[in-house]
């Protein structure tokens, strides 16, 4: 076998392993997405639970909080406007320009103040990575944007 025929043929092989690795890379950013999906879908479901239940209410308002239940009732159905925006948006649904137009009608809305006001710190140490603080920046900004000077959490 001569030298161009072997180089030709570990180029190729190069490139079949290549293209190998990339096809599953992609299936398991594919599958990634997929269960992120999946769990914002049973966080949807539960959510609505929550928000339609008493009981539920109840037991997972927030410690030490001097909000009525149907005020609560408000802030998880807030939060579930926020979590499907921030499913979509790791999911690759929404881009940063369509994230900023969805936050700014989110906090237009007093709801979405306060639900930012009440929220956005755990929001923020649950951040795993740099898709998460971004979201979180975003909303932050539109936050900013709509409050008062005197009501900004720090």
């Amino acid at each position: 076998m001569s030298t161009v025929s072997k180089t030709s043929s570990a180029v190729l092989a190069a490139a079949a392993v290549g293209v190998g690795v990339m096809r599953v890379l992609q299936v398991e950013r594919y599958h990634r997405r997929k269960l992120a999906l999946q769990a914002a879908e049973m966080h949807q479901a539960w959510l609505s639970d929550v928000a339609s239940n008493e009981t539920l209410r109840a037991a997972w308002a927030p410690p030490g909080e001097k909000l009525t239940s149907d005020d609560y009732a408000l802030l998880v159905h807030c939060n579930r406007q926020v979590s499907l925006l921030s499913a979509k948006f790791r999911a690759g649904l929404l881009d940063r320009h369509a994230l900023r137009v969805q936050a700014r009608w989110l906090m237009e809305r007093e709801i979405g103040r306060t639900y930012w006001r009440e929220f956005s710190s755990f929001r923020e140490q649950e951040a795993q990575d740099r898709v998460d603080r971004l979201f979180n920046q975003v909303l932050a900004d539109e936050y900013i944007a709509f409050s008062a000077p005197d009501t900004v959490a720090a």
